[in-house]
């Protein structure tokens, strides 16, 4: 799945920290302080959720919006997430232009402060942006 997603942001010429385990995931996140995490739950040595709670308790860390992408889509997953600090669930299989939607979506509303608000208009872009796939996909 990892490099599905590499593959993915590779074609928005993003820089890509991947790793392999939660606990690692921790350390890049606090040296790199990335625009936005992608998620999985399952994770070995600390699981999503529980680094989710991590980040969202970190001064410098807080704010980074995460999307969590799992395949565990149970009645009270999405809760969970939303719970534990994910700004957005996405649930597998997907597909890569939903993906990329949400990742451009997300990254063009990260600046702004009030949680809130950032929801809020980063479901209006979502919206936006499904809807100009949509018309390309017509024309």
């Amino acid at each position: 799945m990892r490099e599905v997603l590499e593959a993915a942001l590779a074609t928005e010429n993003l820089t890509v920290h991947v790793s392999a385990d939660g606990k690692d995931a921790i350390q890049k996140t606090l040296a790199v302080k990335p625009d936005l995490i992608l998620l999985d739950v399952n994770m070995p040595n600390l699981n999503g959720l529980t680094f989710c709670k991590a980040i969202r308790a970190g001064t410098d860390t807080k704010n980074i919006p995460v999307i969590i992408i799992t395949g565990l889509t149970a009645p009270g997953r999405i809760e969970q997430c939303m719970a534990a600090g994910a700004d957005d669930f996405l649930g597998k299989p997907f597909g890569v232009t939903e993906l990329l939607i949400r990742v451009r979506a997300m990254l063009k509303t990260s600046h702004i402060a009030d949680h809130g608000e950032r929801i809020q208009q980063y479901l209006l872009t979502t919206r936006e942006m499904r809807k100009r796939v949509a018309g390309d996909a017509k024309s």
